[in-house]
């Protein structure tokens, strides 16, 4: 994924609107979700697998992620992973199996040694695909936690 352009990130919503239906107005409403979103800290605790074929970091907590992805799937009417799946699960993709299983696990074995990685949530991004490579159509912000 990072060779197509595509840098570590959290999923909220795939697809969310085809890149060219995408309209200034829909960057609006992003921006305007996003602005009322607090940023949140979180961590990458440990390494999972969706069967043996796909290699993933967990965030936690994952619930600000599953909050928010269901905010916006309600907002913009488009279910994430197109229903596909009956729980949304927050992850970042490591990588996928594609021809050499033990690869992903020589990575697992190496990223689980490194792990809590501690992190913060502060931008929406809209990505795009243009000719096989991802680009970062908007960023949107979000909004700075209250004061303590």
């Amino acid at each position: 994924m990072a060779a197509a352009g595509v840098p570590a990130h959290i999923t909220l919503i795939v697809p969310w609107l085809p890149p060219d239906a995408i309209r200034p107005a829909d960057l609006d409403d992003l921006a305007e979700v996003a602005a009322t979103t607090a940023s949140w800290d979180f961590a990458l605790t440990e390494v999972a697998w969706f069967g043996r074929r796909v290699l993933w970091l967990v965030p936690e907590p994952d619930e600000p992620f599953r909050a928010l992805t269901l905010r916006l799937a309600e907002r913009f009417g488009t279910p994430p992973w197109e229903g596909a799946f009956a729980d949304v699960v927050p992850h970042l993709t490591v990588g996928h199996a594609s021809g050499d299983p033990e690869a992903l696990e020589r990575i697992e074995k190496k990223l689980s040694a490194k792990l809590p990685v501690r992190c913060r949530a502060g931008e929406l991004w809209v990505m795009v695909a243009a000719d096989r490579q991802w680009k970062v159509r908007a960023r949107c912000p979000l909004a700075r936690p209250a004061a303590r």
